[in-house]
């Protein structure tokens, strides 16, 4: 999809992962790309990060760790973005694009849509997303979306935006190269160190720091978040349904995700707005009542709009139609 100021690339054939939100006007694109190069067949679907190329990923019914759900089995990050979906082209005029992607689940009976558009002369792109509940019992699920911002966009300039009361760190560090305090509590700018020190979370480390973290945001204020490279005058934007998308994952690999698959070769960060937390599995979910739960034949709505801005500051704002402030 594409218009004269946006380019978006997607796979369809798998997950409908975007591997491609580029920036025409300063030829920019601000997706992280995995450094492993897969090929079709090369990699098992089953496993989220042997098929993980970077880019952002939808992710339904499973968010993180791998549980056991009503008998079925479930993977990191599954099932959404092992899946084909199927698309129909709902709207191809010079005005407006729109596609309509959609899937029912293998393990779970739930029906996903989702529809996407751009318009003419516009630096956003809107989705307008709906799951179903086909199947004749109670379900619960988690609903995530899952971008990762990468190089040539992402460096030491990026300053990061949300308003948040607190936000958690992972019980335990999730690498040999922690950079905060595990199981602490913090804000954006002065979050407990591993060292003992604060540290300020909302700017971005350069990839010689070779540290990588999760931390939620769990008292999320506002439903936006922007990052923005003050050197290169760019930002993106994100603004959600926050009824829906109450969280935000903070993931931070400022080039220290050793071992399998990247042996220290990254540099991303996502942030990522999510139903529920902590990203241990649908059980976990379950038991601290984040989890979404859906009758059958109850579907539910949602939506999330991004925005792709040029500014040299940091963002106060973004409001549900995309201006930022």
């Amino acid at each position: 999809m594409e218009n004269e100021i946006l380019k978006i690339s997607i796979l369809v054939d798998k997950g409908t992962d975007i591997i491609e939100l580029l920036y025409k006007p300063k030829d920019i694109d601000f997706m992280w790309v995995s450094p492993i190069d897969f090929k079709p067949g090369e990699f098992d679907r089953k496993n989220f990060l042997e098929g993980y190329l970077g880019g952002w990923q939808e992710i339904i019914p499973n968010g993180g760790d791998g549980c056991v759900y009503k008998g079925a089995g479930f993977n990191l990050h599954d099932e959404t973005p092992q899946l084909s979906w199927d698309y129909e082209i709902m709207e191809d005029t010079p005005e407006k694009i729109s596609i309509k992607f959609f899937i029912h689940l293998k393990k779970m009976p739930l029906y996903i849509e989702k529809i996407m558009t751009i318009k003419s002369n516009e630096a956003s792109v809107s989705i307008d997303e709906s799951v179903s509940n086909t199947g004749n019992e109670n379900l619960d699920f988690m609903w995530g979306h899952h971008p990762c911002f990468g190089e040539p966009f992402l460096s030491d300039s990026c300053l990061i935006d949300f308003k948040a009361e607190e936000i958690t760190s992972s019980i335990d560090s999730i690498s040999e190269n922690p950079l905060v305090k595990p199981n602490s509590t913090g804000t954006l700018s002065d979050f407990p160190g591993v060292d003992g020190k604060s540290v300020d979370l909302s700017r971005v480390l350069d990839k010689k720091s070779r540290v990588t973290d999760l931390l939620y945001v769990n008292k999320l204020s506002e439903n936006w978040f922007s990052l923005t490279n003050i050197s290169k005058k760019i930002g993106i934007g994100y603004v959600f349904n926050k009824s829906i998308f109450k969280y935000l994952y903070f993931w931070l690999s400022y080039g220290g995700s050793n071992n399998y698959p990247w042996f220290g070769n990254t540099y991303n960060l996502a942030i990522e707005p999510w139903s529920s937390w902590p990203g241990r599995g649908l059980i976990e979910a379950i038991k601290n009542n984040t989890s979404l739960k859906i009758s059958p034949g109850q579907t539910i709505d949602s939506w999330l709009n991004v925005v792709v801005y040029e500014r040299d500051q940091n963002v106060n704002k973004i409001k549900d139609n995309c201006e930022v402030l």
